[in-house]
């Protein structure tokens, strides 16, 4: 073999070892390329193992939506993705319908989520996925327990026969007014559907003014909140609809509603970068779409848009927008004849319900509307409680399909409004079938379970029998009062004048003496049912004169009311009894104290305030508008406080810090201490209520002396007492903290009833109050000790007795021995600096105040 053979061999060999090699690292680059893609096209995200379920609470709401349920269950994460899956499938109709709304992570075993609205009434599935992905389990599958939970959606209108706590209130407004339906339990199961929980549950107080012609509806955007259905879900900007035809004139978030057929309606849209239009179909999972064979109205976000549903137009539509998710909501479209086509809330009478369970609602009484009284020749305003589930259709109490006003105005569960319009109602009439005259017998009404009406008892409810007696009292009133010549009736009294006294009463008016020529009547005024006063007056000749002629004797009773018969004569029985009630405008203020032993005052606190004062009297309507007010004619500051409801015969006010009267002490007096007169206003400060000499309050600390007496003296400088134990013992009782704790499902936005109030406003639906520290009790006590050395039994070993006080030194060294009597301590317990809480075993810090052999 030649020498350039051999090279050519080697050449090839070469090539064909670089060729192999080449071919080798390309196959190896496009096999890794290959996987690459692969492994991309099936990555997977990191796996998130989904909850379980274990219940659902509340398990029924309404088609509408926004119901606030919480999951029970376990293995919730706090994710980006945690969410609920609300599936339904009829397979008759072939109709589906699939909702995913965020949800609210609270704890590992607990959620909460915002119903979505449904186009039917239906039971529906309900799933849950940590991460948006993976699900409890597939839709519809109810195969494995714990995977699902059922929710109930209904379409039902509130009905029955329902009772009302709290059925008064001032006109100002602020009752939290409390309706049951006790044909109803108070579970939360899907057996029961009475008041159905959500956004959408309203109270209405009367009938609404007719806004059924009312055709203008403004679209606005806002920062979502939790009324909006979709709150939490998509972005965080939504709808406002603002119409009469809803609410009143307020605007309300992403609201269902409903339009007429055969009505042409305006939507003044102002949603800039926001699109607004109607559609035909729902938008998949309510993400933005516009669907161009669907849609009813040309999108827009400034400008007018008309809407005219006609036959043609589905029994659902929506609303919604092309640029942002979950804005809108539902609108349904009913026949122009439909009975169902409420005609609005113009008048602003209607308010949001706290639903407690399906038999119980709690609503706060909005302003009263002075145009609606189910009963104009009654005192007060009577109107009828209306409710609704969807926030459209309403109904009142009175059983069966009620969505009509009652027939009987004040047959269904009725409220009633005191102004500052003063009344008088005309007599009830009540026989005394020649029965012997007792008279011990106290003030009784045919319907006593009520505080302040003869014909509307506590549930709200009429009572028939008060009713037809008063309709029968109103026509012989009317009758009587404008005779010319006696008739001779038994129910012949006439009643005339302007009551000038205050809250509500009631004249009772008995025969005492029927003898014919000769009868004679007695006479009493009652600030309560139940009571039994004293006879101002007995055996007074009676009264007799006509319309127009002279009342010989005279018929003055007292507080500006009079009363005439229209004849004399044997027609009278002993014991025929007539009552009148009255109402003078004003809540009637009989007294006031606060929680000290020293009863020569019976109101009395110190310089800083923060006492607590209970008010005591009749015809305290509760409102939002309560106010106390405190003045003095020395000082001339006058302070105005938060008045606290607790009962219509109790309200509390803490008091403000105050100076001393100048010019310090003055011997024979209690100077720099003054006293303060009390008022008390329902409607903001608008009115006040009489200003009474015994009804007042004591500004002033508590005076310990050297030359005191414990036996005679009453704290004041003038009458200081001997020993720091009696200045405890006299001292303000009952110290806590602002921070007050209710029994409250929700205690951020629960109404809070009376019994539920300390420091809350009546009726309101904002935090407790935040514990602001030891300076900031209630009934906190001042005890001021004038020099000298204090020692032995009453000055050291002090029982605190669970009160919280400052002892300081007034005007001088001031020492306390505890040698003399062989005592460790000044306090047997309870120092400010011990262990045991000041609510338990109470405090008293000592101010310049030495102390020795302690």
């Amino acid at each position: 073999m030649s020498r350039d053979d051999a090279r050519r061999r080697r050449h090839r060999a070469s090539s064909r070892v670089v060729s192999t090699t080449v071919y080798s690292k390309a196959a190896a680059c496009f096999i890794v390329a290959l996987f690459a893609v692969i492994a991309r096209a099936q990555r997977l995200p990191t796996y998130v193992q989904p909850p379980y379920l274990q219940s659902i609470s509340p398990d029924t709401g309404h088609v509408v939506g926004g119901t606030t349920v919480t999951i029970y269950g376990g293995g919730f994460q706090n994710h980006a993705g945690l969410a609920a899956r609300f599936a339904y499938y009829d397979s008759n109709t072939g109709t589906a319908e699939v909702d995913v709304v965020r949800a609210t992570y609270v704890d590992y075993g607990t959620i909460r989520v915002v119903t979505p609205p449904r186009k039917f009434a239906a039971s529906v599935h309900v799933t849950v996925t940590n991460n948006g992905i993976g699900y409890s389990t597939t839709p519809l599958n109810t195969d494995d327990a714990g995977t699902y939970a059922l929710f109930e959606y209904k379409s039902n209108a509130p009905a029955g026969s329902w009772t009302v706590k709290n059925a008064t209130g001032h006109a100002f407004g602020g009752a939290v007014v409390e309706i049951t339906n006790p044909s109803h339990t108070t579970s939360t199961r899907s057996t029961d559907n009475n008041f159905l929980p959500g956004v959408h549950l309203r109270c209405r107080f009367g009938n609404p003014s007719d806004a059924s012609a009312t055709t203008n509806l403004t679209i606005g955007t806002a920062t979502k909140t939790a009324e909006h259905p979709w709150f939490g879900r998509g972005g965080n900007i939504g709808y406002t609809v603002t119409s009469n035809r809803l609410n009143g004139g307020s605007a309300m978030e992403g609201p269902s509603f409903i339009l007429r057929r055969g009505t042409t309606y305006t939507f003044t849209v102002s949603s800039t970068g926001h699109p607004f239009y109607l559609s035909s179909v729902e938008p998949s999972m309510w993400e933005k779409s516009n669907t161009p064979t669907a849609t009813l109205t040309t999108a827009t976000d400034s400008g007018s848009v008309t809407f005219a549903p006609d036959s043609n137009t589905p029994d659902y539509v929506f609303y919604h927008s092309t640029s942002g998710a979950f804005m809108g909501g539902m609108i349904t479209v009913v026949d122009s004849g439909a009975a169902d086509f409420e005609t609005g809330a113009a008048n602003a009478n209607t308010v949001r319900a706290e639903w407690v369970s399906y038999n119980k609602i709690r609503c706060i009484a909005p302003t009263s509307v002075s145009a609606l009284d189910d009963n104009a020749d009654h005192g007060g305003n009577q109107v009828t409680i209306f409710v609704s589930n969807d926030g459209v259709s309403y109904h009142s109490g009175q059983g069966g399909a009620d969505s009509a006003t009652p027939t009987d105005a004040g047959t269904g569960s009725t409220f009633t409004y005191f102004g500052n319009t003063a009344f008088t109602d005309v007599p009830l009439y009540f026989l005394g079938s020649g029965a012997s005259y007792s008279g011990g017998v106290a003030l009784e009404l045919t319907s006593s379970k009520h505080a302040v009406s003869t014909i509307y008892a506590q549930d709200g409810t009429k009572d028939g029998t008060a009713a037809t007696a008063y309709a029968s009292a109103k026509t012989s009133h009317a009758t009587e009062a404008s005779l010319v010549v006696g008739s001779g009736n038994a129910d012949d009294l006439v009643v005339e004048g302007t009551f000038t006294g205050n809250g509500i009463a009631w004249f009772e008016i008995v025969i005492d003496d029927a003898t014919s020529g000769a009868e004679t009547f007695r006479w009493r005024l009652h600030a309560g049912v139940g009571s039994n006063v004293a006879w101002v007056e007995t055996a007074r000749a009676i009264p007799v004169g006509v319309f127009g002629g002279t009342i010989s004797p005279s018929g003055l009773l007292s507080d500006g009311i009079s009363i005439r018969f229209t004849s004399s004569g044997g027609h009278h029985l002993l014991g025929d009894r007539w009552i009148v009630r009255v109402y003078g405008g004003n809540p009637n203020v009989i007294s006031a104290r606060t929680t000290h032993e020293e009863t020569t005052y019976a109101a009395r606190g110190p310089f800083f305030g923060n006492t607590e004062i209970t008010i005591i009297g009749e015809s305290f309507f509760p409102s939002n508008g309560m106010w106390c007010k405190l003045y003095d004619s020395d000082t001339t500051v006058t302070h105005t406080v938060p008045a606290y409801f607790d009962n219509m015969k109790r309200v509390r006010c803490i008091t403000e810090k105050h100076e001393p009267r100048s010019g310090g002490e003055v011997p024979g007096t209690f100077r720099p201490c003054f006293y303060k007169n009390i008022q008390l206003s329902l409607d903001d400060k608008s009115t006040f209520s009489v200003v009474k000499s015994d009804v007042k309050f004591l500004y002033c600390d508590i005076y310990v002396s050297k030359s005191g007496s414990d036996a005679y003296g009453d704290g004041t400088p003038n009458a200081p007492y001997l020993t720091l134990q009696r200045s405890i013992e006299a001292a303000l009782g009952e110290a806590r903290s602002y921070d007050i704790r209710y029994n409250l499902d929700d205690p951020d936005t629960g109404i809070r009833l009376p019994s539920e109030h300390r420091n809350v406003k009546f009726g309101t639906a904002s935090k407790i109050p935040v514990n602001k520290g030891f300076g900031y009790f209630v009934n906190r006590d001042k005890v001021r000790v004038k020099t000298g050395t204090y020692a032995g039994a009453g000055n050291v070993g002090l029982h605190p007795l669970g009160k919280m006080l400052e002892a300081e030194a007034k005007d001088g060294a001031v020492t306390i021995d505890c040698g003399a009597e062989g005592y460790t301590g000044m306090l047997v317990n309870g120092d400010r600096h011990g262990t045991e809480e000041v609510t338990n075993s109470g405090s008293v810090s000592f101010f310049g105040i030495t102390h020795v052999n302690c």
